[in-house]
């Protein structure tokens, strides 16, 4: 630290220099420091502000405090005040002096130590700054103009303030009123003016440091007399008095001085090359942002001309090496494209499981042609695994679960009738709304992950499924994969013509005293509902039908049980029924439904596109179907080719007790 003390023959020669020189400033109006005084009553700018615990303070005693100016208002930036901190170098706090004057540098200039003689003053703070003045009613204002040079005493030391040297990062609330210098800054958009010419607005710019990547404020004011002039587009180091505005840090320099922009543009020059395997192995479990000036090279291995992917995710690989790619804004990448990315600056997370590379197209630096790479083999207990994080995979001897459906319905897939790979759709892919294959074979996709792992189709073409399908259930529910009961048949007709048909495919006789039927009247649920326990046996390819006992006789003629009121085949088109089995623990589970429990629709549900089919309908399950479904949106579907039912018209029996 560097003072300079002004002796009295200094100020003589100062005073007898003024007669024949110019003066700027104002200078001539503020008299000369003399020999500085002594105070009895001294604290720090620390004591001070302990003394502040929510409420104004008064002072009604002779306290003074002290500080060192590091303001500058000559280019207006600063209005009406004087910032101080406590040492010229390393502060621990600074305050702000409110001052119903301007051109307070000529008296007030940087570096000068001032003793703030505190009585008749008070103290506040503003939001998280701490401020000097007189009270007016609740509110701390500024010193009058005729009043100011009574409680502040310059003294003859002039101090050279060295600046804080932080990262943004290292920014907290007690560098606030003090000054600040950030290194390896630069404007996040070029071509600005410090303000708005126009304007006499307070202007936010904000400026990216290539240390931490964050964002931080540099507030300009609209009176400031640089608030027309460019931002330089450069990098380099910003030197200001930190404020804070609710939750964020703001930079406000005193001229264009303390802009220090001289360096080249761009917080990631001429990278180096680096593994996208080395990249990977940098995140540790939290979202990170890549500090390091690097570049990658990799091919896209995900196809958004099939529509499968939205245009704003992409797989990409590097030999065996895999990373999931989330742009900011829309990309114009295509299979096979090789591309080199800059990855400084961007950052690594995970979502759902998956780890993606976060970026925007300004990270691309190049584009050519690449080639894709070879498909590794893995089985389908690998891909479980989660091992294989998007990287493209072949597995062979797998089978869509449930060939019913399209491809966008959610599906799996499964190699032994009972494991699930979990299929990745998108209803806007052009192959969505084709139905699946019935077949098994091989599959080539990028395994992902949501929640458990997933793999990626890129296009029909990925699916090369030619052996014939080998698991005993087509279509159904989210059970074991197991065939079981389920219901086959359902009528709402007039009056009490009611009953639903329950059909056996298993393979073997089943015992009927671990099934109930249950039955939710108006949305209320599985708790309060009907339940009717079954007893008996029922041969394999046989049905098993329970109807009200008032239905029609064509009905009677083939029911196993006729019930009375209030039981669950006593239903409306807005009463959910459903198929429940023991689990082995005296636990009965839903295996199979028709409608929602929780739910009361208006009359019915929908079913095959048909309004309201539940209600004045006969509902018959589709000959591929040979399992239950809990889902029921999946078992309605939207339309006749995605629905497990076809709907027949109200009163129609002509199917019942046969499968």
């Amino acid at each position: 630290m560097k003072t300079k003390n002004i002796f009295k023959f200094v100020a003589i020669f100062f005073i007898a220099l003024s007669f024949s020189s110019c003066v700027e400033d104002g200078d001539y109006t503020i008299p000369t420091v003399g020999e500085d005084q002594q105070y009895a009553n001294l604290k720090s700018l620390s004591e001070i502000a302990a003394l502040y615990q929510g409420d104004i303070v008064d002072f009604d005693e002779d306290i003074t405090t002290f500080g060192y100016v590091i303001s500058n208002d000559r280019e207006g930036n600063f209005f009406k005040s004087i910032i101080i901190q406590d040492n010229p170098e390393n502060p621990t706090i600074g305050f702000e002096v409110r001052i119903d004057d301007v051109n307070l540098n000529a008296r007030y200039n940087v570096g000068r130590k001032v003793y703030i003689k505190l009585k008749g003053l008070a103290l506040s703070k503003y939001f998280t700054t701490f401020q000097f003045g007189v009270r007016e009613g609740n509110n701390v204002n500024r010193i009058g103009p005729n009043d100011y040079v009574n409680f502040i005493d310059r003294s003859s030391e002039i101090a050279d303030i060295v600046p804080t040297v932080l990262k943004t990062t290292e920014l907290t609330d007690s560098h606030i009123n003090t000054l600040v210098k950030i290194n390896d800054l630069q404007s996040e958009t070029q071509g600005l003016t410090y303000a708005d010419p126009t304007s006499t607005f307070s202007q936010n710019r904000y400026f990216q440091s290539c240390e931490t990547f964050e964002t931080i404020i540099m507030r300009t004011s609209g009176f400031a007399d640089f608030k027309s002039l460019p931002i330089p587009d450069k990098k380099g180091s910003v030197t200001a008095i930190l404020n804070k505005f609710r939750d964020d840090y703001q930079l406000l320099i005193r001229d264009t001085n303390d802009v220090d922009l001289t360096e080249e543009y761009g917080c990631f020059n001429n990278p180096t090359a680096a593994s996208l395997a080395d990249i990977k192995a940098l995140f540790t479990g939290t979202e990170i942002t890549i500090s390091q000036n690097s570049k990658i090279k990799i091919v896209i291995t995900s196809d958004l001309a099939k529509g499968n992917t939205s245009n704003q995710n992409a797989f990409a690989q590097e030999g065996t090496t895999g990373i999931a790619l989330r742009f900011s804004e829309a990309y114009d990448l295509n299979l096979g494209d090789e591309i080199e990315i800059s990855v400084g600056g961007t950052k690594l997370s995970e979502y759902k499981g998956l780890l993606q590379l976060n970026l925007s197209n300004s990270n691309i630096i190049g584009k050519t042609a690449g080639t894709l790479p070879t498909p590794e083999v893995i089985t389908i207990a690998q891909a479980l695994t989660g091992d294989y994080e998007s990287r493209l995979v072949t597995i062979e001897g797998v089978q869509f679960k449930d060939i019913t459906k399209m491809y966008s319905g959610g599906n799996s897939f499964t190699s032994d009738c009972s494991d699930e790979l979990k299929t990745y759709f998108r209803s806007g892919s052009t192959f969505s709304s084709n139905q699946v294959s019935d077949k098994k074979g091989s599959l080539t996709g990028v395994m992902t992950d949501f929640d458990g792992a997933q793999i990626y189709l890129r296009s029909e073409a990925d699916v090369n499924f030619t052996e014939d399908y080998a698991c005993g259930s087509t279509g159904g529910g989210t059970g074991s994969g197991d065939a079981d009961l389920f219901i086959s048949e359902y009528a709402e007709g007039s009056s009490n013509h009611k009953y639903i048909e329950i059909y056996n495919g298993t393979g073997a006789a089943v015992d009927l005293s671990k099934y109930q039927v249950w039955g939710s009247s108006n949305g209320g649920g599985w708790k309060d509902a009907r339940q009717l326990q079954l007893t008996g046996t029922l041969a394999d390819g046989d049905v098993f039908v329970i109807a009200t006992d008032q239905a029609d006789t064509t009905i009677q003629a083939q029911a196993d049980m006729s019930l009375p009121y209030e039981s669950p085949v006593h239903h409306n088109g807005d009463d959910a029924i459903g198929l429940a089995k023991d689990n082995g623990s005296g636990t009965y589970e839903l295996i199979d439904v028709i409608g929602e429990p929780d739910n009361r629709p208006s009359d019915g549900w929908d079913v095959a596109g048909v309004s309201k089919a539940t209600k004045d309908h006969t509902l018959i399950r589709k000959a591929s179907v040979t399992k239950g479904n809990t889902d029921w949106a999946a078992s309605a579907g939207t339309d006749a080719a995605t629905s497990e039912w076809e709907v027949k018209d109200q009163n129609d029996w002509t199917s019942v007790g046969v499968r």
